[in-house]
């Protein structure tokens, strides 16, 4: 961004912010289509070793770390975007402003090329992986 080698990036506001990447970002559009701050991660091996009322305790509490990092990376959407368009005069562009439709003119097609990719490189699931994503 700061090369104009690209023009934008995707992510939640605070991983934004913990990069700085507001310095060079002019423009922030507020989409929703995907929240993705936290992963739960554990391993299949160790995971696997557990007994069956562990593993419901570890998914119990993943689930709960999960929604609890969520609600406070958004909690602080607010404060950060106050700042940004104070400090670092950063427009937002709300989803009900946005020409979405324009979008989905744009990459028509892209799914049925990408599973077709997919499947030129050995995948299989490329359909089942994309459907995903689409509905």
């Amino acid at each position: 961004l700061q090369q104009n080698t690209v023009e934008g990036e995707e992510n939640p506001l605070p991983a934004i912010d913990a990069a700085s990447v507001q310095e060079v970002q002019p423009y922030c559009s507020m989409w929703d289509a995907i929240y993705d701050c936290l992963f739960f991660c554990i391993n299949q091996d160790v995971y696997d070793a557990l007994t069956p009322e562990q593993q419901a305790v570890v998914d119990e509490c993943g689930q709960k770390a999960v929604e609890y990092e969520r609600y406070i990376n958004r909690s602080g959407d607010d404060e950060i975007r106050t700042r940004w368009a104070e400090k670092n005069g950063v427009t937002f562009t709300e989803k009900e402003d946005m020409d979405i439709d324009s979008f989905k003119e744009a990459v028509d097609g892209v799914d049925e090329w990408f599973v077709e990719e997919l499947k030129n490189q050995g995948y299989d699931d490329g359909e089942e992986l994309v459907s995903l994503f689409t509905k």
